[in-house]
């Protein structure tokens, strides 16, 4: 991103966030796009790649992370999660 911000290279991002309802009324797809907060499900998903706070973005993506990976693995092995495998 820095290279592209340096030779003045207009950059579009498409951001993937966690959405829940499509509508921005949960919060789960918030982001700061030139210190405004943008929800990625409405505003979005392409931005401004110069204007978008990745440290913020790439928080947020892992908070969810072992829920992520759980579900995961409940979906791999095929019990649903109710089998003995997941305690």
């Amino acid at each position: 991103m820095n290279v592209t911000k340096e030779y003045e290279i207009k950059t579009m991002v498409s951001l993937n966030s966690i959405m829940v309802d499509g509508t921005g009324m949960c919060g789960a797809c918030r982001v700061t796009v030139g210190g405004e907060t943008r929800f990625v499900c409405v505003d979005g998903p392409e931005f401004d790649g110069h204007q978008v706070d990745f440290e913020e973005q790439l928080m947020r993506s892992r908070k969810y992370k072992s829920e992520e990976q759980h579900a995961l693995t409940k979906e791999s092995c095929g019990c649903g999660g109710g089998g003995k495998c997941h305690g």
